[in-house]
């Protein structure tokens, strides 16, 4: 059983800045490909950590396609993530919960996780060794990094489509990234 990340599907949401800036010429193509890409790495064993903005727009579609989805699903709410939508997630039989936020601890490392980019540990001390380590969403960035004032946070980790190739992301993975990112630090 492996653990994955990911969040900003939005499945159904038949807007060109979202399927197009991904590089696809409809909302069909798009959600196809993003079911696809989640079902080649996941399987029905893996738990996956789905950090907001499920769907938008055509909730049919969107939950056919939630529905499709290998894995135990565990969902932190988006800011699209209506009260209205979270009580169709909840129909899915893959969908274990929603929440609004969610911990996830990795041997000594321990995961906020939050559809928003939020600043939870001291990031200033590089001798800190078991930072709180906010995994997020929502920003739709490419790099991984969240970045303030022109530097990175290494303890702030992008997990959505947009930063890995539309696929869901190991957590393994993260580590490995943050602690290249990190170098220096104990980690």
């Amino acid at each position: 059983m492996s653990i994955f990340l990911t969040s900003d599907l939005h499945l159904g949401h038949d807007k060109p800045f979202i399927w197009q800036a991904r590089g696809f010429s409809s909302i069909e193509e798009h959600d196809s490909e993003i079911v696809r890409r989640w079902n080649e790495r996941v399987s029905e064993e893996d738990t996956v950590y789905l950090l907001g903005d499920v769907m938008l727009d055509d909730t049919v579609k969107g939950m056919e396609h939630l529905r499709s989805l290998k894995g135990e699903i565990h969902i932190v709410r988006g800011n699209h993530d209506t009260d209205r939508k979270v009580e169709m997630y909840l129909t899915s039989p893959n969908v274990a919960e929603v929440a609004a936020a969610l911990y996830l601890r990795q041997g000594k490392r321990t995961f906020y996780m939050s559809h928003y980019p939020t600043l939870v540990d001291n990031v200033a001390d590089p001798g800190y060794v078991h930072p709180l380590i906010c995994l997020y969403g929502h920003t739709h960035q490419r790099d991984c990094f969240f970045t303030a004032e022109g530097h990175t946070v290494p303890f702030m980790y992008h997990v959505g489509v947009d930063s890995h190739d539309l696929y869901p992301i190991l957590i393994e993975d993260v580590i490995d990234h943050i602690r290249a990112e990190r170098a220096g630090y104990t980690f």
